[in-house]
């Protein structure tokens, strides 16, 4: 990049730009996040193994967009190289908290309570 003028450098870094990809990468985040709360809630994760399903899910997130959205030179779409790998991970475990405990009691809770009144049920009539 030392060959283009201070002009085109400068042209790189647009604030709108930036601004964009920010919101591009927490829209991703937000979503991916989502998905794989949803994920961990219906596989019955409970715990640490929930919290590390999320690092090595956002882990792989961050790598698709290192490796997808940036063709693995982040540093022309954000001033700072490393906001593909950090920026929107915490909100995100948030969104993934939501769906985790959602569909987690969704799954198990309902299940159990319909197996209980089925048990009930048939030990009544049977």
């Amino acid at each position: 990049m030392a060959s283009q003028s201070p002009q085109n450098q400068a042209s790189l870094y647009v604030p709108e730009n930036v601004v964009h990809n920010t919101k591009t990468i927490t829209f991703i985040r937000s979503s991916m996040s989502a998905i794989n709360g949803s994920a961990a809630g219906i596989l019955g994760l409970t715990g640490y193994s929930g919290f590390i399903f999320y690092a090595l899910t956002a882990l792989f997130t961050s790598f698709l967009i290192w490796s997808v959205k940036t063709n693995t030179h982040p540093g022309i779409y954000f001033r700072n190289g490393s906001d593909v790998w950090t920026e929107g991970v915490f909100g995100g475990l948030f969104s993934y908290v939501l769906f985790w405990t959602l569909l987690y009691g969704i799954v198990h809770g309902t299940y159990k309570t319909i197996m209980v009144h089925l048990h009930k049920w048939f030990m009544v009539n049977f």
